[in-house]
């Protein structure tokens, strides 16, 4: 019984120092852990950065190009009808679009929800003008069409979204 005794007085002391050495680095352990996944994060964070204002400034630009005003100015209409007009502002449309769909990506899915809305006004905004030209109609009317309702209208969608 003594030798038992002896035996505890050694034994028990080392379960103790133990599990209090466990306890301890486990915490530590635990808490690098945690240091080490928010430093990724922060690098993450600071490669992502640059990549998002980039994808921002790629969805203005696109936001520009689509506009009315632009899409007059930017594409080659002259001697078209109108109805040739508005196939060729409907595909400069879709072409900036397409050229734009890896942006959402980088951006938040409300926001490209917002750019296919307005990309879908726009051309609605061209389909609708076009009718209103009547058959036959040259571009130029087309054009004039599109001004004066631009005019009427407080705000663009291109401009809202921007």
């Amino acid at each position: 019984m003594d030798s038992v005794l002896e035996i505890l007085k050694y034994i028990l002391p080392s379960v103790v120092v133990f599990f209090t050495a466990y306890i301890l680095v486990g915490k530590f352990l635990e808490e690098n852990k945690a240091q080490l996944a928010h430093e990724h994060r922060s690098k993450n964070q600071a490669a992502m950065n640059p990549l998002k204002l980039q994808a921002y400034e790629r969805l203005i630009v696109f936001l520009e190009r689509i506009s009315p005003q632009q899409l007059i100015l930017n594409n080659d209409i002259n001697g078209c009808t109108s109805a040739e007009a508005k196939y060729i502002f409907s595909e400069a449309i879709k072409a900036e679009y397409g050229h734009n769909l890896s942006q959402q990506i980088y951006v938040s899915p409300q926001l490209w929800s917002l750019v296919k809305v307005v990309k879908e006004e726009v051309l609605a905004f061209v389909n609708t003008s076009e009718e209103a030209t009547g058959e036959g109609a040259s571009s130029v009317e087309l054009c004039k069409v599109m001004v004066n309702r631009l005019i009427e209208q407080n705000e663009q969608p291109t401009q809202k979204a921007i």
